[in-house]
């Protein structure tokens, strides 16, 4: 039998899991879950019995974690937070893994964070200015387009804080901000345990505070801007 890797996907919590991805891994002799709430890991573990936490685990050490289950079983899945498809590095990078190794991939898509975290921010409707959206490492061509009034969703802010932001790209985004949006205006960020609580948990600095709060990014945040309902001249 040819060996496999499922990757699932539960949304942001697990009620938007589905039941095609559940059959998929309760079929697998090992599946590793990412999930970091008590409560929903709870949940997770009564549906998974054979599956391992591992929320705590460092993204190398977790690829390789994954890849070993290979040596004992030739099914193995992982249930992660929002969509494979959509700004996801771990599914990425397993894919690759697998097609090393001869293994296949067969990916279960969810709701994305970015569905969620519309929902959970009440942007559902785009109105009355839209919404505009940009990743941290691709910050120099969005720079160049922020309008106050339009609300900003900036995704991956933490991925080039943990790389040591080597080019820059997060000092720039400060500055930009700072440039545009006034002192006291509201900055908000999101990780995958607050969006999971409805938003509840998002920590709120203000614009003037950003540089030491990009500083301290956890991992997996999403900075949002809300509009200021004025275009700066």
């Amino acid at each position: 039998m040819k060996k496999n890797l499922v990757f699932g996907s539960m949304g942001l919590c697990p009620e938007q899991i589905t039941l095609e991805t559940i059959s998929a891994l309760r079929k697998c002799g090992k599946v590793y879950l990412t999930c970091i709430r008590k409560e929903q890991a709870k949940l997770l573990l009564s549906l998974f019995p054979k599956a391992e936490l591992v929320s705590a685990i460092a993204f190398e050490v977790l690829i390789l974690k994954v890849m070993g289950g290979f040596l004992k079983h030739d099914m193995v899945g992982v249930l992660d937070y929002g969509d494979p498809a959509f700004l996801c590095a771990f599914s990425g990078r397993l894919r690759e893994e697998c097609s090393k190794a001869g293994a296949g991939f067969t990916e279960y898509r969810a709701v994305s964070s970015l569905n969620s975290l519309i929902a959970d921010l009440g942007l559902g409707d785009l109105a009355p200015a839209g919404l505009y959206l940009a990743t941290a490492n691709n910050w120099d061509i969005p720079s160049k387009f922020i309008n106050p009034a339009v609300p900003l969703l900036l995704f991956s802010p933490d991925r080039e804080q943990q790389r040591g932001d080597p080019q820059g790209l997060l000092a720039k985004v400060v500055k930009d901000i700072q440039r545009v949006y006034p002192p006291g205006h509201e900055v908000y960020f999101v990780t995958a345990e607050s969006a999971s609580a409805g938003g509840k948990r998002a920590h709120k600095v203000k614009v003037s505070a950003l540089g030491k709060a990009v500083s301290a990014l956890k991992f997996d945040s999403t900075m949002f801007i809300p509009g200021t309902g004025k275009k700066k001249k």
